[in-house]
């Protein structure tokens, strides 16, 4: 299995994302995202956004895996979430972790357009209008949104 922290990547267009897994054997990756820095003035909102956030590109990842599993880390902690899929389309890896990476790590409209659909994935999510496949993510960024 192929691991992959997005951080590594985070200054790679999709082209070279591409090209990085081109070089990869086999088609099974475990994708790692790293914690935000928590805020301590506003602690429960960091967490949720940390959730809420990796639930979102977990279901993105979800989308376009043949199988799909994922870590929960302990909210506060300094674990990466992680999530494994098995995946025969590179090409769509590509595009979906240049997004995600985006998401993450860029600050423009692309940042701005994962942000957006990650809070309509939590809004639809809760509303039964998406089958989430990050639900134990959704309840932990819910919980403490609700503190």
């Amino acid at each position: 299995m192929q691991q992959i922290n997005i951080h590594d990547l985070k200054n790679f267009t999709p082209k070279l994302i591409l090209e990085y897994l081109a070089d990869t054997k086999g088609s099974a990756f475990e994708i790692h995202i790293p914690p935000d820095q928590v805020d301590p003035d506003d602690n429960n909102f960091s967490i949720f956004w940390m959730f809420h956030t990796a639930a979102y590109a977990g279901q993105r990842l979800h989308n376009i895996s043949e199988t799909f599993s994922y870590y929960v880390p302990c909210p506060g902690t300094k674990e990466n979430f992680i999530f494994r899929i098995t995946i025969n389309d590179k090409p769509k890896l590509a595009h979906c972790l240049a997004f995600i990476i985006s998401g993450y790590f860029d600050n423009d409209t692309e940042m701005l357009r994962f942000n957006e659909e990650a809070a309509k994935f939590f809004i639809d999510s809760f509303e039964g209008k998406v089958d989430a496949a990050t639900w134990g993510l959704l309840t932990i960024a819910n919980d403490y949104l609700a503190k």
